[in-house]
C-alpha cells in the first residue's frame, strides 16, 4: 500500500500540468497532447510488458521504474521546448506503467483466496490518497518555490521511500509455503482470445475506460473552471471529493458486496454522469464543493464495482490478467480524455461545455455495464463470490 500510494502520487501531482502549459504559452491542442503522453506511453507499453512480468522479476521491475519515475520528475524544469517536454513525458510514462504493472502482479499474489474484491477495494485507498493530500499541499508551495516543474523535482526523493521496501515484500510473496503464487503462470493466446470473447469481459473493459476518459477531464480541466468562477481552490475540490471516495470505501466496503452488483453499477454510472454534467453550471462555491462530494462519492461506488463484476466474469486464472486489461483501458481514458478535450478547446468549446462532453463517457459505460450482467442468476453479479 504504502508503494501504491507514491507511485500514484505521479498522477495526483500533475493536476496543474494544464495551467502551467498555458502559462508557458503552449496551444490548446499541444497541451492536450502533452498532457495524454504520459498515458499514451502506458497504454502503449502495457500490453507489450505484461507477458514478460511474473511474480519473480516483479520486485527487481519495480526498483528500476522507482529510479526511472526519479529521473523524469527532476527533468520536467530542465525541459525548454515542446519536443523535450515530449520526451519527459514519455519516460514519465515508461517509470509509471513498469511500476504499475508490476505492482499488479505482486498485489494479485498477496491476495488471500475468497477476499480479491475487499483486497482491491484496500489497495483502492492507497491509489487514492495522493489526491487528497497532494493538490492541496502542491498549492501551498507554488508561491514558495515559484512553479509546479519545481514541486516535481522536491518529490521526486519521496520515491526513494519505497526502495527498502521491496527487499522485504520479496521475502513475503516468495516465502517458503507461498510458492504457488511465485509461480503463476502466463495465459496463451489462445486463451487471451478466448478471454476477450467471454461474456461480458468487453463491456467491462470499454466502459471502464470511458469513466476514466471522463474522469481525466475533471482532473485535468477543473482547476481551470474554478479559477474562471474564482470560487475555490483546485486542492480544496480534489480533496473533498477523494474524501468522499475514501468515505464510501471504509464505511461501506461490505455494502458493496452484498448489494447487486450490477444494479449498483448502473445506477452510480449514471449519477456519475449528471453530476459531471452538473459542473458545467454552478457557479458558486458551496454548489461545487456539494458537487464534488457528489462526484467522489459516485466513483467510490462505481470504481470498486467495476473492478469487482470484471472478477465475477472471469475465469479464475485470468482474473490477473483481466485486471491488467482494466488498467489498459484506464490508460486509453487518461489518453483520450486529454485529447478529446484540446481538441474542443482547439474548436472553439469552452472549459464549462468539456463537461458536458464529458457526462457523456459514463453514460455510454452504464449502458454497456447492464449488458455485462451474468446470464445465471445465484451469486454471479451479487458479489458473494468475490
Amino acid at each position: 500500500m504504502g508503494i501504491t500510494f507514491l507511485t500514484f502520487c505521479n498522477v495526483s501531482l500533475f493536476y496543474g500540468l494544464n495551467d502551467y502549459l498555458a502559462a508557458r504559452g503552449v496551444p490548446s491542442m499541444w497541451r492536450g497532447v502533452l498532457l495524454g503522453l504520459e498515458p499514451c506511453t502506458a497504454l502503449v507499453l502495457r500490453p507489450l510488458v505484461s507477458p514478460f512480468l511474473t511474480v519473480r522479476n516483479s520486485v527487481t521491475v519495480a526498483a528500476g521504474s522507482l529510479l526511472l519515475l526519479m529521473g523524469a520528475l527532476c527533468s520536467y524544469s530542465l525541459a525548454g521546448s515542446i519536443g523535450t517536454l515530449a520526451l519527459v513525458r514519455i519516460v514519465h510514462g515508461a517509470g509509471f506503467v513498469l511500476l504499475a504493472s508490476a505492482l499488479t502482479m505482486l498485489l494479485v499474489a498477496s491476495l488471500p483466496p475468497g477476499r480479491t474484491g475487499q483486497g482491491f477495494g484496500v489497495f483502492a485507498i492507497a491509489g487514492l490518497l495522493p489526491y487528497a493530500v497532494l493538490p492541496p499541499a502542491v498549492e501551498r508551495l507554488l508561491p514558495l518555490v515559484g512553479d509546479e516543474t519545481r514541486v516535481y523535482a522536491l518529490f521526486a526523493p519521496a520515491l526513494l521511500l519505497a526502495l527498502p521496501a521491496l527487499p522485504y515484500l520479496r521475502r513475503r510473496i516468495l516465502r517458503p509455503g507461498n510458492d504457488g503464487a511465485a509461480a503463476l503462470r502466463r495465459p496463451t493466446p489462445a486463451e487471451i482470445r478466448a478471454d476477450l470473447r467471454a461474456p461480458g469481459v468487453g463491456p467491462l473493459l470499454l466502459a471502464n475506460g470511458l469513466v476514466f476518459t471522463a474522469t481525466t477531464v475533471v482532473f485535468f480541466f477543473m482547476k481551470d473552471l474554478l479559477e474562471s468562477l474564482g470560487a475555490l481552490n483546485a486542492g480544496l475540490f480534489f480533496s473533498v471529493s477523494t474524501a468522499a471516495t475514501i468515505g464510501v470505501r471504509v464505511l461501506f466496503g461490505k455494502l458493496l458486496d452484498r448489494m447487486d452488483r450490477f444494479a449498483m453499477l448502473l445506477v452510480m454510472l449514471l449519477a456519475l454522469s449528471a453530476v459531471i454534467a452538473l459542473f458545467s453550471l454552478a457557479g458558486d462555491a458551496g454548489a461545487l464543493l456539494a458537487l464534488a462530494g457528489a462526484y467522489g462519492t459516485c466513483l467510490g461506488f462505481a470504481l470498486p464495482q467495476l473492478n469487482a463484476a470484471m472478477v465475477d466474469v472471469s475465469p479464475a486464472h485470468l482474473r490477473g490478467f483481466n485486471t491488467n486489461l482494466m488498467l489498459f483501458t484506464m490508460d486509453g481514458g487518461y489518453v483520450f480524455g486529454p485529447l478529446l478535450a484540446g481538441g474542443l478547446l482547439a474548436a472553439g468549446a469552452t472549459t464549462a461545455h468539456l463537461f458536458v462532453w464529458a457526462a457523456v463517457c459514463p453514460l455510454l459505460g452504464a449502458v454497456l455495464a447492464r449488458t455485462a450482467r451474468p446470464a445465471a442468476t445465484g451469486d454471479a453479479g451479487t458479489g458473494r463470490e468475490s
